[in-house]
């Protein structure tokens, strides 16, 4: 799941910064990137932040019982840059 939620991560803004060549989507042009962000953009992020979210509790809770400190760390660092862009993007909004 933490790669899964990576690979969504970059997958999801790849596009998102490509969606005019790809897509045909402008920047700018408002039915359109509301419609992308709605359909593509927001349920693609919310399932790496889910993953995200996951993967770090099932961390948390078997901390104790997994041995592999090597394989804890790999997949709460393989977690963070999900939660992160979805804190920076919250703090950005509210800030």
């Amino acid at each position: 799941m933490a790669v899964a939620s990576l690979t969504i991560l970059i997958f999801t803004l790849l596009v998102n910064e490509f969606r005019e060549p790809l897509l045909g989507i402008k920047k700018g042009y408002a039915p359109h990137n509301f419609s992308f962000n709605i359909m593509f953009f927001l349920p693609s992020m919310l399932a790496a932040v889910g993953f995200g979210f996951a993967v770090i509790g099932r961390t948390i809770k078997h901390w104790k019982t997994w041995t592999d400190l090597n394989k804890k760390w790999t997949l709460i660092i393989l977690s963070i840059p999900a939660i992160g862009y979805w804190t920076f993007i919250l703090i950005r909004i509210f800030i």
